[in-house]
């Protein structure tokens, strides 16, 4: 076998597709990982009445999504039996809450919406959020403690 130019130009042609196809798919696993759906919860208690407490939602996605409805609940974990009292939620007739690309959004429990978090009133239960956001499947997250 000899090395003819043709020979060489081909050789030469198939490794720069093989680059070229490699380089273009590395790129768009890259797309895609950095586009999933990635959401976050955070949540700061305090004793306070005046203070209260906040919960913050976070959007780390580059695409807006849509809570459509949230609820903040007890609950007490006793197999096979789950007990759940709910604290504070979001009305389903109330217009849903837009989370912008890479923002937060902070709810807030203070004053007549404040709920305590101390010792006594959880009794030995924790506080956990539900949220449902548009297109998705429920995000259930154990708030307190942590």
């Amino acid at each position: 076998m000899s090395d003819s130019p043709e020979n060489l130009v081909s050789l030469v042609l198939a490794l720069w597709g093989a680059v070229l196809s490699t380089s273009l798919a590395v790129i768009k696993l890259v797309e895609f990982w950095r586009g999933r759906f990635r959401f976050e919860i955070g949540s700061y208690f305090t004793s306070s009445y005046e203070i209260g407490n906040e919960v913050r939602l976070r959007n780390l996605t580059p695409k807006p999504f849509v809570i459509t409805h949230w609820e903040i609940f007890y609950a007490k974990k006793n197999w096979p039996i789950r007990k759940e009292k709910t604290i504070k939620y979001m009305d389903f007739d109330s217009p849903d809450i837009i989370i912008p690309t890479v923002s937060t959004k902070t709810l807030y429990f203070k004053e007549q919406n404040y709920f305590p978090t101390d010792h006594k009133s959880l009794a030995g239960r924790s506080i956990h959020i539900n949220i449902c956001i548009a297109g998705r499947r429920e995000v259930r997250k154990k708030l307190y403690p942590y």
